[in-house]
């Protein structure tokens, strides 16, 4: 079973990265705009209730890259 190991760790990565990619990073408001950035780089605007997106689709690597520097920022600023 040993041999599987590393796929199981790469899969319970990105599947990390990916729940983290859907959190939210900040919302601004502004002359009636919200835009709403995810983790992923994925942008809501909500224009007096009209919904458009701008995707980002960043790759697999892209995004684990990403989620790694921030949980590394999270360690940092929590010493």
């Amino acid at each position: 079973m040993t041999e599987y190991t590393e796929e199981v760790e790469k899969q319970r990565i990105l599947q990390q990265a990916e729940k983290w990619g859907k959190g939210v990073k900040y919302i601004h408001a502004n002359n009636g705009i919200i835009e709403t950035k995810f983790n992923n780089g994925d942008i809501q605007y909500d224009r007096d209730g009209r919904i458009s997106w701008h995707r980002e689709k960043p790759t697999k690597k892209t995004l684990i890259a990403t989620f790694h520097r921030a949980l590394a920022d999270m360690i940092k600023k929590e010493k």
